[in-house]
């Protein structure tokens, strides 16, 4: 029963996937290569099993879907428990976001936060540079990202090394996360053995993710690992992946 608690407060902060990189507040946003957005296929599908704790008990999926064409993208998130932990306690979490293609990478319109207690949006208007969420606006800077457009984002950017800041909208409130490069790892997921670089950010709140991505899967990320602000640790680790880069 601990490990389906832990698995509705993981539920309310995340829709489950990859980490941000970042930008100095009121920097000047990156311009990536006119090729980028090849870097990330055009229609993909990613799943995850999500096990909790040392003893990697599986309690659930993550399924992450997206689009593009090189101008607008779509993109969601599914989180659910499966086998025992959603006969004791069913959990569903629905991200999505949608928005623009630019030359400094995504750029979000609307972002939406299903869950069992509520439903959190974010709204972003780059004319006058503000995002609105909770019935309050506050500035953004280019470069802002959503709570799953970050994810992406991190694709384009392929971080090598360094540290970055990035202000990201969770449909609750507009935060800075720090996101620094620990080095190249290798990892046993569902789908093998692969060659990672492995990215760690932190909130203001004390939670933690660190991600594994692999160069030789466009970057996708093939472990994430949650840790909240009492240890509870979450594992996400790819199970199947399917790209295509034809329209």
């Amino acid at each position: 029963m601990k490990a389906i608690a832990c698995l509705l407060q993981l539920a309310a902060w995340i829709g489950c996937g990859l980490v941000p990189p970042a930008l100095a507040a009121g920097a000047p946003a990156p311009t990536l290569q006119a090729s980028a957005m090849q870097v990330l296929p055009r229609q993909g599908k990613v799943s995850y099993a999500l096990a909790h704790g040392a003893d990697g008990f599986v309690v659930g999926q993550v399924l992450h879907t997206w689009e593009h064409d090189g101008r607008n993208y779509r993109m969601q998130s599914v989180t659910e428990t499966t086998g025992i932990a959603a006969l004791l306690k069913p959990a569903r979490v629905v991200q999505s976001s949608q928005g623009e293609v630019s030359a400094a990478g995504l750029r979000p319109k609307e972002f939406r936060h299903e869950r069992v207690k509520g439903l959190d949006t974010a709204s972003f208007d780059w004319t006058r540079r503000v995002v609105s969420y909770a019935g309050q606006e506050d500035k953004i800077v280019a470069g802002t990202q959503d709570m799953l457009s970050m994810y992406y984002q991190l694709v384009l950017l392929g971080l090598k090394s360094g540290a970055l800041e990035m202000p990201i909208a969770t449909g609750r409130k507009l935060e800075s996360y720090r996101v620094e490069v620990l080095g190249e790892e290798v990892v046993t997921v569902p789908i093998g053995k692969r060659r990672t670089v492995r990215l760690k950010t932190r909130g203001s709140g004390g939670d933690s993710i660190e991600v594994w991505i692999a160069p030789e899967l466009r970057g996708l990320p093939v472990k994430i690992r949650f840790t909240d602000r009492k240890g509870e640790i979450f594992d996400q680790n790819m199970q199947e992946i399917a790209v295509q880069d034809k329209p």
